[in-house]
C-alpha cells in the first residue's frame, strides 16, 4: 500500500510539472469533445469530438475505462494539445490520473499523455453523479468525416 501511494505521488508530481511546462508555450492544436461515462467500481466512457490542427477539423471518438469510480456523468471538454507534430501522433491510448466528486454539476482539469508524447490539457464540465478516486485511460481514434450524400451533391451536366 505504501509503495502504491509513493508511485501515485510521483505520477502526480510529474504530471503537475508537465502541465506547467506545457502551458508555457502555445498549443499545437485544440480539441472539444463530449462523452458519457458510467461506473460501478470500474467504469466505461465513450464519446466523440473534433480536433482542430493546422487549420483543419478532424473528427475523433473516445472510449476508455476508469478504476475506482461510481456513478453516471456526461462530460463536455475543451482542451489544448501539446507536442503534436503530425496528425498520426494524435490517436492512441492516453493515461489519466484523476479524482473528484460530481453532484449534479462539476468541473475540473485533466492532463493526459499518450505513448507518442502528445499531451492533452482538458478543462471539463461534468453533469450527473460521480465519485472517482482512481485513474484509467482513454483511447482516441480518428474517424472519417461524414461523406456528402448524393442528394446534396452539386448536379453536373451530362457529357455530350
Amino acid at each position: 500500500m505504501r509503495f502504491v501511494r509513493m508511485i501515485l505521488m510521483v505520477v502526480l508530481v510529474i504530471t503537475g510539472t508537465s502541465a506547467v511546462l506545457a502551458q508555457d508555450r502555445r498549443p499545437d492544436a485544440r480539441l472539444a469533445f463530449s462523452s458519457t461515462s458510467f461506473g460501478l467500481l470500474f467504469g466505461y466512457q465513450w464519446g466523440q469530438g473534433a480536433l482542430e490542427f493546422q487549420g483543419q477539423k478532424h473528427p475523433f471518438t473516445v472510449a476508455g475505462i476508469k478504476a475506482a469510480t461510481l456513478g453516471i456523468t456526461r462530460v463536455d471538454a475543451l482542451g489544448q494539445v501539446y507536442r503534436l507534430r503530425e496528425l498520426a501522433d494524435f490517436p492512441g491510448r492516453y493515461i489519466v490520473v484523476e479524482g473528484g466528486l460530481t453532484v449534479v454539476q462539476g468541473g475540473g482539469n485533466a492532463l493526459l499523455r499518450n505513448e507518442k508524447g502528445v499531451m492533452l490539457y482538458l478543462q471539463n464540465v461534468q453533469y450527473g453523479l460521480d465519485l472517482t478516486l482512481g485513474g484509467g485511460g482513454i483511447d482516441i481514434a480518428l474517424t472519417e468525416p461524414t461523406a456528402t450524400s448524393a442528394s446534396t451533391a452539386t448536379p453536373t451536366a451530362p457529357a455530350r
